[in-house]
């Protein structure tokens, strides 16, 4: 199988289990926020913010660099154990220490006694998640990106039945964040019964793997602590000195952007090590080649999404969070330009990654953290949820633009754009022609709209005839010698 097609093949399985897993995770924030009102499902958003922030030092770039050191040891079976099975042991250590502190510190923060509660309660999603993330590294290395959309699913439904029972009891927080742990332990338990197939992940304080792969990753790990600072203080700084009622109407357009934006990063868990190894290789062509695909491939999804949520966002949340949210439908219409944003950064950020210059990048971090936050607290207490969501684009802009910059100059990639030129015009189309129709049932214009954007991508020749044959298994043309998937 080729790589164009393994790629293709496990993209579209996670864009299979992504769909059906974002529409039943839209049922539950539907469900959630009638249950809980503006309030309540702000104080949900609340915490969920404050866990994040130990969640991503709990990170510390140990997942990525393990999906690359085991992209490097590819085919060495014994090696790939050993890396799993420390990093697995490594992050169960830290995950008990740091996520244990965070709801005890969370005591001492000026919020009411229900939401100091929830903080204990959501503790197991987030442990969970933690350990998943080693089991969907592994997955990754191994291109068996169905078996982590079916546990992402199984979670999902068990969140859905958990929610629907809340809902017919009457629940309140406590026991709804509770059911969100349980359904978050059932996607880490399928996936990682399912990862074991392939990897070991027995108990292993292995000093030598734990020190080569924190030597690696601290520069990773001290830009996600800056990029904490841009990415979840906006919520927190929110919670601080603006009603929790208006937490609740941003964390409702924040939830949809946390959604959307699990594709890319799927997409580049993927990709990393098959880059990593073109790096080893020293396979400049190859590593271009993937890169360059990987752009077009974001902005063919990003463009139409983009487009679709300009014109539907008030509608869609309205639909799904009920009419107490139908502003966090203006809130979505900007937060959506940095879903594009993280689209396309997250490939060039993970490509900076393969080429070990973490340490190059940050400047970067440090530079748009400080600005950001300083946004945030100038802003914010004034401007409210408004000015958190334009900082976060002018933050994902930036980080995007430092990413790809220092990529294709380090690399000597070339990022050969006409598939994402015509997916952008393409969309642009899209959007005209279900303009007219924003105000019919919103199925009329998703479905006009999807069935216009992809006649234009076929008629263009967005994907290529060879992309085509090679994802369907058949012979690409080759120009000489060499197939070109993408235009």
């Amino acid at each position: 199988m080729s790589l164009t097609r393994a790629l293709a093949q496990n993209t579209g399985v996670q864009i299979i289990g992504k769909t059906i897993s974002t529409f039943i995770g839209v049922a539950v924030v539907a469900l959630m926020t009638r249950q809980l009102g503006q309030e309540g499902f702000g104080m949900y958003s609340t915490a969920n913010a404050y866990f994040q922030f130990f969640a991503l030092f709990l990170d510390f770039g140990l997942n990525v660099m393990v999906v690359q050191m085991l992209g490097e040891h590819a085919g060495n079976r014994q090696e790939e154990d050993r890396i799993s099975s420390a990093a697995f042991t490594l992050r169960i250590i830290s995950a008990l220490v740091l996520l244990t502190v965070a709801p005890v510190l969370g005591l001492f923060l000026p919020y009411p006694w229900e939401l100091k509660l929830a903080f204990f309660a959501i503790w197991g999603s987030f442990f969970t998640a933690s350990l998943n993330q080693i089991a969907i590294g592994v997955q990754q290395r191994h291109m068996r990106m169905h078996m982590v959309a079916g546990s992402e699913i199984f979670g999902r439904l068990v969140l859905l039945a958990g929610i629907l029972v809340a809902r017919a009891l009457n629940w309140g927080l406590i026991p709804i964040v509770l059911i969100v742990s349980l359904a978050g332990l059932a996607n880490f338990l399928l996936n990682f019964f399912s990862a074991r197939k392939c990897a070991s992940f027995r108990w292993n304080a292995n000093w030598n793997v734990w020190k080569t792969l924190l030597r690696r990753s601290w520069p990773i790990g001290v830009s996600i602590v800056f990029n904490l600072v841009y990415f979840k203080a906006d919520t927190f700084v929110l919670s601080l000195v603006r009603p929790q009622t208006e937490v609740g109407i941003y964390g409702a357009a924040y939830r949809v952007l946390e959604i959307l934006i699990t594709l890319p990063f799927m997409y580049a868990g993927v990709l990393l090590p098959l880059i990593a190894k073109a790096r080893t290789e020293k396979n400049t062509e190859r590593f271009s080649s993937f890169i360059s695909n990987a752009y077009n491939t974001m902005m063919l999804f990003a463009a139409p999404m983009v487009a679709g949520v300009l014109v539907l966002a008030t509608q869609g949340m309205t639909l799904v969070a009920g009419e107490s949210f139908a502003a966090s439908g203006n809130i979505l219409r900007i937060l959506v330009l940095a879903v594009a944003l993280i689209f396309f950064g997250t490939i060039s950020s993970h490509a900076v990654i393969a080429l070990d210059a973490q340490k190059k990048m940050l400047p970067v971090y440090i530079t748009v953290a400080i600005f950001t936050l300083a946004g945030y607290l100038a802003f914010i207490p004034k401007y409210g949820m408004l000015a958190a969501a334009w900082l976060t684009v002018f933050s994902e802009l930036c980080v995007a633009v430092g990413a790809t910059a220092l990529t294709l100059k380090l690399s000597g990639a070339r990022w050969r754009p006409s598939a994402s030129i015509k997916a952008v015009l393409s969309a642009f189309a899209m959007a005209t022609v279900i303009f007219p129709l924003r105000n019919a049932p919103i199925a009329i214009p998703i479905i006009v709209g999807m069935i216009v954007y992809a006649a234009l991508i076929f008629a263009t020749g967005a994907i290529s005839k060879a992309t085509i044959r090679d994802v369907l298994g058949k012979p690409a043309a080759t120009v000489n010698g060499r197939t070109h998937p993408l235009d």
